[in-house]
């Protein structure tokens, strides 16, 4: 795999690992983050299992709706979750990449990695990188304000 189409980002966040996993698999909390910008979530569905699938709709509008698909790899509760991603804002919609999140606490809240690897483009990686910056940033604006848990 081409390490240069690997998207890693690190982010400190002011919540426990118990409360970002719970963000990021519980869909009635993923709605009020899980898209970058000013961008919403109308949809968004999670059976967390391995092998379980989840599905996020993030929309700009009625017309412009991205939808992002995929199938639980690996799950440590609070500490790990790892799954395919296939979104249509890839150059190649038959694309599958792979995110993993880790969860570590730290003075303070808990650091997160994003790792999103399998990207076959650098347009398509960049893209991504883009969209999981602003998806990180309303996480944190969310867990700040305490609106990503009520």
């Amino acid at each position: 795999m081409n390490d240069t189409l690997k998207l890693q980002l690190k982010r400190t966040i002011k919540a426990s690992p118990t409360e970002l996993f719970a963000a990021w698999t519980q869909p009635e909390l993923m709605k009020k983050w899980y898209a970058p910008g000013s961008m919403s979530v109308p949809v968004a569905v999670s059976d967390l299992r391995v092998g379980g699938t989840y599905r996020v709709e993030m929309s700009d509008g009625p017309e412009k709706t991205h939808v992002a698909t995929g199938v639980y790899k690996q799950i440590v509760a609070n500490k790990l979750l790892s799954f395919t991603w296939n979104s249509d804002c890839s150059t190649d919609t038959s694309q599958q990449t792979l995110v993993t999140i880790e969860f570590t606490e730290v003075a303070g809240g808990t650091e997160l990695v994003l790792t999103h690897e399998g990207f076959t483009d650098a347009e398509t990686r960049d893209k991504h990188e883009h969209g999981w910056n602003g998806c990180l940033d309303n996480l944190a604006k969310a867990a700040a304000s305490d609106a990503v848990y009520a």
